[in-house]
């Protein structure tokens, strides 16, 4: 009975026990979660608060810096725009600087040679400038050998030598051209610092002057401002020179009458258009040159004619005194002898 009894006893107390276990491990799961849960928000707030200070931090910068790189805003597009039209400012300012001597040259054919030269002498007129040459050559009755020609050297204000270039093809039929610019500024500023550097020699040498006793000093020193005094005025002399070239561009312009203006055609490409273009060009060549024939051949009928009777006469000359010395002509000589 006793063994019965303390049997039960353990089984009870087991049963008892197991419960109590099963409760002491939830509630230190329980303790352990709320402790990892606190431990990682803390965490996260530790690194939020890190993270947010490291991007104030970050964009402070950024946001002084967005005006000059122009980054997305408001601020940075309108800086990046006051910084653009500095730079182009700048740009012209620097540009407008410079020393450049423009020059064209433009070859031109016209039909109507007398409105070619109206119309050029008008453009001139009305751009400001002025004609520096003019030279006109061949009779003022067209015909087939008198086409006229003419050479004009124009001067136009600087700003407007683009515009100048561009009207040329109201004058007539542009064959040619071409223009470039010389750029002359480091000749000019150097120019300018001698012109400078020598009147700083004249003070120096007018104070010395002032302060000179000896006669031969004074012939020194005055023969030395002399020489100095004309060297400025020569480079002061380049340096006006130089503005009027600048200011004023130089265009030559050759305009030539001709009877019919000059069409271009497109280049070939394939062999058939080659070879046709080819033989266009001949059958061109060859009525050229008969009507060039026939042209010299009206031209010269007299000249031909004066030969001709010159050359019959001398051979029958020649041929009347072989007969009188009693030489057999040349063609008894190659006539078989009949007699034989």
């Amino acid at each position: 009975m006793s063994n019965k009894g303390a049997g039960q006893k353990a089984q009870l107390t087991r049963r008892l026990l197991i419960p109590v276990l099963a409760l002491i491990i939830l509630l230190m799961l329980a303790a352990c979660g709320s402790s990892s849960k606190y431990t990682a928000e803390a965490s996260a707030v530790q690194v939020s608060g890190k993270s947010s200070g490291a991007y104030d931090a970050a964009a402070a910068p950024s946001a002084s810096a967005s005006p000059v790189y122009g980054e997305p805003g408001i601020g940075g597009v309108n800086n990046r725009a006051e910084e653009t039209s500095q730079y182009a400012s700048q740009l012209n300012e620097l540009m407008s600087q410079r020393k450049l001597i423009m020059e064209g040259d433009v070859s031109i054919e016209t039909l109507n040679f007398d409105e070619s030269i109206e119309a050029l002498d008008q453009l001139v007129e009305d751009l400001g400038g002025f004609t520096e040459v003019r030279n006109v050559r061949g009779k003022s009755s067209r015909t087939y050998y008198s086409l006229r020609s003419a050479s004009y050297v124009i001067r136009i204000p600087a700003e407007s030598f683009d515009l100048a270039m561009k009207n040329m093809g109201t004058i007539g039929n542009v064959l040619e051209s071409t223009s470039k610019g010389t750029d002359i500024t480091d000749t000019y500023v150097d120019t300018q610092t001698r012109i400078k550097t020598l009147k700083v020699q004249e003070e120096t040498l007018l104070d010395l002057l002032s302060k000179a006793e000896k006669l031969e000093d004074v012939i020194t020193l005055e023969g030395r401002i002399s020489d100095v005094r004309y060297q400025i005025e020569s480079l002061e002399n380049t340096i006006k020179n130089y503005d009027r070239l600048v200011e004023f561009s130089r265009i030559t312009v050759f305009i030539q009458e001709v009877d019919d203006e000059t069409r271009t055609r497109p280049n070939p490409k394939t062999l058939g258009e080659r070879i046709s273009e080819s033989f266009r060009e001949s059958i061109d060549s060859f009525v050229d040159f008969c009507e060039d024939f026939l042209v010299w051949l009206v031209r010269s009928w007299i000249s031909i004619l004066i030969i001709a009777v010159g050359v019959f006469a001398a051979a029958m000359i020649v041929r009347s005194k072989m007969r009188k010395s009693g030489k057999p002509v040349k063609k008894a000589e190659t006539e078989p002898d009949k007699k034989e």
